[in-house]
């Protein structure tokens, strides 16, 4: 005679499922937020490589944050970020948002060239523009780092085009959303074109070496 399952063989059943399904959601979810960390990084370096073009045709400059183009003599929706400046050289959109952050708050980066108001994915680094050393890398000339594996040229954003401390006092941490986008760190790409995931507490030290500025103590 067959002999059916009892309610408690079924519960004990419904209870393994449940077990073995809260043990490896995570390990899914971790798994897939890598594969978008890995495209992400493919992003960032695309772009950095995208900036030494550019570098290349514009006696070894850098672009600048934004240029004003308008004329306005202001910060304004007229004018030209780093983005449109590189859009020749990377031809693809597409690679200025991350794919953890598929719907950034705002209008969308469309590759049009008055893009000041537009956000994405990613962002120059602006640290210490203040007067005085040290010297940010955007609008710099290739020759003036001292160390260009060790100058982060481009960071993940929240969807501004540009992100830094301006003072010139060292100890900047982000605390933006960004900054720990990709399991508590983020994505950069440096000067000489090479991009790797980081912490956000490791960029500015108090003391010693400031990886967001051209010269190095």
């Amino acid at each position: 005679m067959r002999r059916g399952f009892t309610l408690i063989e079924l519960l004990v059943v419904i209870a393994i499922i449940a077990i073995l399904a809260s043990i490896l959601f995570p390990v899914f979810a971790r798994a897939r937020e890598k594969a978008r960390q890995t495209s992400c990084l493919s992003n960032i370096k695309q772009l950095a490589l995208g900036c030494i073009m550019y570098a290349e045709d514009y006696d070894e400059q850098l672009p600048y944050e934004d240029l004003d183009i308008n004329g306005s003599g202001a910060e304004d929706a007229g004018d030209m970020t780093w983005r449109s400046m590189i859009l020749p050289y990377v031809r693809n959109v597409q690679i200025f948002f991350c794919p953890s952050d598929r719907a950034p708050s705002g209008t969308r980066y469309d590759g049009s060239t008055g893009d000041y108001d537009q956000v994405a994915g990613y962002a120059i680094n602006v640290s210490h523009w203040d007067p005085g050393a040290p010297t940010p890398p955007f609008g710099a000339s290739l020759g003036q780092a001292e160390d260009s594996a060790s100058v982060v040229l481009l960071w993940e954003s929240t969807g501004t085009y540009e992100i830094g401390q301006q003072s010139n006092t060292h100890g900047y941490i982000r605390t933006d959303a960004a900054a720990k986008r990709h399991n508590d760190g983020q994505n950069c790409a440096f000067v000489d074109g090479h991009a790797k995931w980081m912490k956000p507490t490791v960029f500015c030290p108090t003391s010693g070496d400031c990886l967001l500025s051209l010269e190095k103590e």
